[in-house]
């Protein structure tokens, strides 16, 4: 199947595209691999109605939420490296699994301490 639209990183960011993207019925794929960058922190500010949750319980409120779109997909996996090839781009994961992403559709980045991923 040729998807919509990816988005790499599951966290508040990433959650929040992905549910637009699935209420709007965007055939898409999000690529989480469970690492936070605020893993060592114990509260969550600044979002409306979640002011002060941990942020594993917002990712586990979020991830629900998201279910209820059947054309959302999580997967819990790191992107290893994204092709274009022709009118399509190939996003592949660590384990050698590829989605295959329609040109044109979104991809958002997450800055890592090794470097951004387009």
């Amino acid at each position: 199947m040729i998807l919509d639209c990816a988005v790499i990183g599951g966290g508040p960011a990433g959650l929040n595209a992905a549910l637009v993207l699935g209420r709007s019925r965007r055939k898409m794929v999000l690529f989480d691999d469970n690492k936070p960058r605020n893993a060592v922190t114990s509260e969550s500010h600044g979002f409306i109605t979640r002011d002060g949750i941990h942020p594993q319980e917002f990712k586990r409120i979020a991830q629900e939420e998201l279910s209820r779109y059947p054309d959302v997909r999580l997967e819990r996996q790191r992107v290893y490296r994204i092709n274009k090839e022709n009118n399509l781009f190939q996003v592949e994961t660590e384990n050698g699994e590829v989605s295959v992403l329609r040109e044109g559709g979104f991809i958002t980045a997450e800055w890592k301490q090794t470097g951004c991923f387009f």
